[in-house]
């Protein structure tokens, strides 16, 4: 196995783990609002408490990177997921839950931005693509793994489910210290400056554009199609299998997307992606029947692959253009994405509790809108070299 492939396992185990954690607590909410006597403004902050941090986190390491190491840095973000899912396991108060989750973000925000900078400045430029398409279908086998261990944890106790998650972290402690170092990214003179011209360039812009779309309509799904399944009496098994299945077929689907990205062009399969996540709040504005929305959870997880897949070279591209480092593009992208997913949660469940579920995805769909036009306008300009 090549050093580049080392990495990108190494980086694809931790992202196996931070899906396992961030969507195992999914078909949990109805069990933890019963038992914290919490809402959905309060179930909301639960799934908000993971990407809180993420964004400053991933700033941070655009300054750290160069001078520590992406190495090192995912080898102690490794180490800090695995505490923060012992502590998870045996909270006992809705508090407890949500620091828990709070740290664990902490030490996802470092493997978006650190460990993906890792994978794309040691893969040939031609294969960005795949490299990242293995990552995010290792991603999504975590998706497979996180609504069972949510499953598991609710029939056999948290102790034992997130035992498991914490054995997996510790495997990607294991592999990212055997794999090598490589090269990492250069400290751009001034940070603030790298962020502003990386996010100039129409590559870039447009994985951002994409992360958008992404993040509004499934920071919706993720809070609201659950707690709607569960009042309607579905159990979180029936919740967990339906995530998982999704999750499976995003695992398949990753790296022949990844493949689909080297040859067709990330532009191509990222807007394609975009647009069929846009009409999903929609579809659930209509208040579709309680099968349409199990389907919903089923196809977050390869249209997530999809993503994941051409999101990764597109803003590595944008960094390149920029003469920047990937970190820095990397970096922008996690501060995006987590901050996204921190606000879209809350203003949802707000929204829902206030108004009506019905209005809440009202106003995610008319939010996608203005993300999917910037989108197509970056789409056409992005100069051909950049077309990865």
């Amino acid at each position: 196995m090549s050093g580049s492939r080392r990495i990108t396992v190494a980086v694809g185990v931790l992202m196996f783990v931070d899906a396992s954690l961030y969507l195992a607590v999914l078909p949990l909410l109805p069990d933890y609002a019963h038992r914290f006597d919490l809402g959905t403004v309060g179930a909301a902050v639960v799934v908000a408490a993971y990407p809180l941090s993420v964004p400053a986190v991933s700033i941070g390491c655009i300054a750290l990177v160069p001078r520590l190491g992406a190495r090192r840095i995912t080898l102690a973000s490794a180490a800090l997921m695995t505490v923060s899912t012992v502590i998870f396991a045996l909270a006992p108060s809705a508090l407890v839950l949500v620091v828990a989750r709070f740290v664990q973000g902490f030490a996802s925000g470092s493997v978006w931005t650190a460990s993906m900078a890792w994978v794309t400045e040691n893969a040939p430029p031609g294969r960005r693509g795949r490299e990242s398409g293995i990552v995010t279908g290792m991603l999504s086998a975590g998706s497979v793994a996180g609504p069972g261990i949510g499953a598991l944890a609710g029939w056999a106790g948290q102790g034992l489910a997130f035992g498991l998650v914490a054995v997996a972290a510790l495997a990607g402690v294991l592999l990212t210290y055997l794999a090598p170092a490589g090269r990492d990214s250069t400290a751009d003179r001034q940070v603030w400056d790298g962020l502003v011209r990386s996010a100039r360039q129409p590559a870039t812009g447009a994985a951002l554009a994409i992360a958008i779309v992404d993040l509004l309509a499934f920071g919706s799904v993720d809070v609201l199609v659950p707690l709607h399944l569960g009042a309607l009496g579905h159990s979180v098994a029936e919740i967990g299998v339906a995530l998982a299945i999704g999750a499976l077929l995003g695992a398949g689907i990753g790296p022949p997307a990844g493949r689909l990205v080297d040859r067709l062009g990330a532009p191509v399969v990222g807007s394609t992606a975009a647009a069929c996540i846009a009409v999903i709040p929609v579809v659930l504005a209509l208040d579709p029947s309680a099968a349409v929305q199990f389907a919903v959870l089923v196809v977050g997880g390869p249209l997530f692959a999809v993503v994941g897949a051409a999101m990764f070279p597109l803003s590595s591209a944008g960094a390149d253009a920029a003469g920047v480092s990937h970190v820095t593009a990397m970096g922008l992208m996690g501060a995006v994405w987590a901050g996204g997913f921190t606000i879209s949660p809350l203003l949802v469940g707000t929204l829902a509790q206030s108004a009506s579920t019905q209005a809440a995805y009202v106003a995610v769909a008319l939010l996608c809108l203005p993300a999917f036009l910037v989108l197509r306008r970056c789409v056409r300009v992005i100069p051909p070299l950049a077309r990865v």
